[in-house]
């Protein structure tokens, strides 16, 4: 069994965050690319904040919070946002993500809307109008929720506040509460 020692996983967090310094958390909707390094294929950048410097506090047990990221008061387009990108100052990928935002209840929905309800992310599979309480739970491929179907994604990675809907609109607002990166220990 093969393991990182917590000292060896922080300086390693911390190479990596430090590269954000001054960068960006870009906001895209459309097929996530593969992994940070593939191109962008036909994706929308709906959103674009402002990482601090220095972008992420001092690795502890292998993880690093970020710190303030400015909130876009101009969206670029609208959308549903399915994943983001933190990128350099130069605009080079870093990291890549699922984003999601927080489920609403009564909200009509499209298929491919990502939302976090408790601490999972889901994907939206059919359309519909989500029911007044409650939203996706469980971990299936088919959770009814109203009149809109779910499937689990897996643990939620993030929320983003969108201003009170599944969708950003392009003109409006979008805020990121928290951004944690994490490298495990095996």
């Amino acid at each position: 069994m093969s393991s990182t020692s917590a000292a060896a996983r922080n300086a390693a967090v911390n190479a990596m965050t430090a590269l954000l310094n001054g960068g960006f958390l870009r906001l895209y909707s459309g097929t996530p690319p593969a992994n940070a390094d593939a191109a962008l294929s036909g994706n929308t950048q709906l959103a674009e904040g402002t990482i601090a410097n220095p972008a992420f506090a001092a690795a502890s047990g292998g993880a690093a919070t970020a710190n303030a990221i400015g909130q876009d008061n101009s969206n670029d387009a609208s959308g549903s946002p399915s994943f983001f990108r933190m990128v350099t100052s130069g605009g080079a990928a870093v990291f890549q993500g699922l984003a999601a935002v927080s489920w609403l209840g009564s909200t009509a929905y499209v298929v491919g809307d990502r939302v976090v309800n408790g601490s999972n992310q889901y994907r939206c599979t059919v359309a519909g109008t989500s029911a007044a309480s409650g939203g996706p739970t469980g971990t299936g491929a088919s959770i009814t929720d109203g009149g809109a179907t779910w499937a689990f994604e897996g643990p939620a990675v993030g929320v983003i506040g969108s201003g009170g809907g599944p969708r950003l609109v392009a003109g409006g607002t979008f805020s990121i509460s928290s951004v944690t990166f994490t490298l495990p220990a095996a």
